[in-house]
């Protein structure tokens, strides 16, 4: 016996079980009751709707019909029923959204023509038109898909058992008798709706408590063109892994406009703010200054709103220019930068580079240009996860997080493992799988076993500085990620004796200080790979030593910023008389005297350098374990030579 034979009493004397939908929501920022106990949901306040419809906006039209729609609205509710029905009534599509759908039907139609075979052997038959929205249920954390009601119908009504878990095929639980469901049923993202009721057949459908909100103001890619899924637009899961409740104010041709948040603090709780708009000037003719004055506006209002809530401001994602060319009189070009440095003005707000956010790749879009399909808004979510928590997450924290992964890591990790344990730089990423650091000098180190969470780290956490690579079998992707064409293979040195080495009283070595900043300067085989202030710092710290031939300086060695023992400079004419040996000895033991393990990186050119660490005990790991990435040749740290 079907609910939704019950729901139309054509089975009577069964007693169903039902719930207000205005009380199950969330997600919506208010709405409206109409006749016979139906209400429509609102994810904008009654001024917001009048300020996008006013004179003001440059699509005020569009901006209306786009608003009514639902995007990141959901009912949300636990029961015992193993079938509920949800009465709703769909809206129709907006005039802008269905010329998107048709212009992505065609382009499906003309790839199936392309390769009849291929997509008869995938469907196995015709494929029926794509629904590009409806209502999409997921039941304790399982999808159902999406539905929508049939045509004169006024219900959809979702299956919450799980068929795996049925006692044998066919068979279902009695009313009332299975186990209690989490239940979320989101609400078109493309169109409006109505809605009256849940109804059920168990014996109790109650609301979840509210959440604190993921506010996200964005364009179209923001509400969920054309991911086929309201459950799939990346706001909605990117709030579903943070824990909050999703407000999608992703409005379809949106750009910066002032004046539409008026309404809209009053009525939600932030935990975090997402401005992720501009794609669209792209699309007409704009000026920068007037650009500049609107997104320096609208920035300024979100900044007053929600003062000390976190925000992340998105340049644009990337987009095929040759599929779709940008108007020849935009200003679409410096947006980027525009909004960069607007955004650079009020704190607590920090800039995402867009274009991490998501791989150039057309296959991703789909309309093949510009709007994600499921899996790019699956990667800008994850993505902007990984930037958000990266952020949020204390140092300690993810420092303490990095050592625990790298406990059984390989040997090769030391570097990371050391500059962890010595407090040096900055964690990016600690997750299983993935561990990467920035070191104050800029340069990064990364160690991973998952692919694509190295490429997510490398894309949106990561820039084009030198990279120390300690996982050989992503050096060649990882170099293609961050666009670092150079890859140098290095010997990883490593002191592991718990013995000092000998100091050699006939070739004495101490420290030097910053009054002897010029002569290290000028006698540096490569000075471009530290800054005079970054060699200061170190002769500062005592953490340069000289070598003293009498009161002659004759050689010197230092630190990288990571750490590593490096710079090992002997004059020309006091070379092959020991005093390579007497620096690196006496370096040795000032790290050890710090409780720290030396360490440092080779050539494997540099056979000296080999040598020498052999004959000093290092352990002295294959090049074919570590390299370095870099954007040219002579860009990476100075050796231990």
């Amino acid at each position: 016996m079907r609910l939704s034979d019950m729901t139309r009493g054509e089975v009577p004397g069964f007693a169903l079980v039902r719930a207000d939908a205005a009380d199950l929501l969330h997600g919506a920022v208010r709405h409206e009751s109409e006749l016979e106990g139906w209400i429509r949901p609102w994810r904008f306040s009654a001024d917001q709707m009048r300020a996008m419809g006013s004179c003001q906006a440059w699509h005020p039209g569009l901006y209306r019909q786009m608003g009514r729609a639902t995007a990141g609205v959901c009912l949300e509710f636990t029961t015992d029923s193993s079938e509920v029905a949800v009465e709703v009534r769909l809206d129709g599509e907006p005039v802008g959204t269905r010329e998107v759908l048709k212009y992505v039907d065609a382009r499906e139609a003309g790839r199936q023509a392309a390769a009849p075979e291929a997509f008869a052997r995938q469907a196995g038959a015709a494929a029926p038109a794509r629904m590009h929205d409806g209502l999409s249920c997921e039941v304790d954390g399982r999808p159902l898909g999406v539905r929508a009601p049939a045509p004169g119908d006024d219900q959809v009504t979702f299956t919450l058992d799980d068929p795996s878990a049925a006692p044998a095929e066919g068979i279902m639980q009695l009313p009332g008798m299975g186990d209690t469901h989490h239940v979320r049923v989101w609400l078109p993202c493309l169109r409006g709706c109505t809605l009256r009721s849940v109804v059920g057949n168990g014996s109790f459908i109650d609301p979840v408590e509210k959440r604190r909100n993921l506010l996200v103001l964005g364009d179209s890619i923001a509400q969920g063109f054309v991911v086929d899924d309201p459950a799939l637009a990346w706001p909605t899961l990117l709030a579903a892994e943070l824990g909050l409740d999703v407000v999608n104010q992703g409005v379809g041709g949106q750009v910066f406009q002032p004046g539409t948040l008026y309404g809209l603090a009053p009525a939600i709780d932030p935990a975090a703010v997402i401005v992720a708009l501009g794609a669209n000037y792209r699309y007409e003719p704009c000026r920068e200054r007037l650009v500049t004055r609107d997104v320096r506006s609208f920035l300024e209002q979100v900044a007053r709103l929600w003062e000390g809530v976190p925000t992340w401001v998105a340049t644009p994602l990337w987009h095929d220019e040759d599929a779709w060319p940008s108007h020849r009189m935009s200003c679409f070009e410096v947006v980027p930068r525009l909004i960069r440095e607007q955004a650079s003005r009020f704190d607590g707000m920090r800039v995402v580079d867009g274009a991490g956010l998501l791989d150039h790749d057309a296959a991703l879009m789909a309309d093949g240009f510009e709007h994600p399909g499921p899996a790019g808004s699956r990667q800008v979510a994850r993505r902007l996860g990984f930037v958000m928590e990266q952020a949020s997450t204390p140092q300690d924290e993810l420092r303490e997080r990095a050592l625990s992964l790298l406990a059984k890591a390989p040997r090769r990790t030391f570097p990371l493992a050391e500059c962890l344990r010595r407090g040096v730089g900055s964690v990016i990423c600690a997750r299983p799988g993935c561990v990467a650091l920035r070191e104050p000098g800029g340069m990064q180190m990364l160690w991973a076993t998952d692919r694509e969470l190295a490429k997510d780290v490398a894309c949106a956490l990561m820039g084009d500085a030198v990279t120390l690579c300690l996982e050989p079998s992503l050096a060649d992707d990882l170099a293609g990620w961050l666009g670092l064409p150079v890859k140098d293979p290095v010997h990883l040195a490593i002191y592991r004796k718990k013995a000092r080495p000998r100091v050699d009283a006939a070739h004495p070595v101490r420290p030097l200080g910053p009054q002897d900043l010029s002569a290290v300067r000028q006698r540096m085989t490569h000075p471009e790979y530290q800054t005079d202030a970054q060699t200061l710092a170190l002769l500062g710290e005592g953490n340069m030593l000289g070598a003293f031939a009498g009161d002659e300086l004759v050689g010197f060695i230092g630190e990288q910023t990571e750490g590593s023992m490096g710079m090992l400079e002997v004059f020309e004419d006091f070379r092959r008389h020991g005093w390579a040996l007497a620096l690196e000895s006496a370096k040795i033991c000032q790290v050890l005297d710090r409780g720290q393990t030396p360490w440092c990186e080779v050539w494997p050119d540099n056979k000296a350098s080999v040598r020498l660490q052999h004959k000093l005990g290092l352990t002295v790991l294959p090049a074919t374990e570590a390299c370095f990435l870099a954007k040219s040749r002579g860009s990476a740290p100075e050796d231990a030579r």
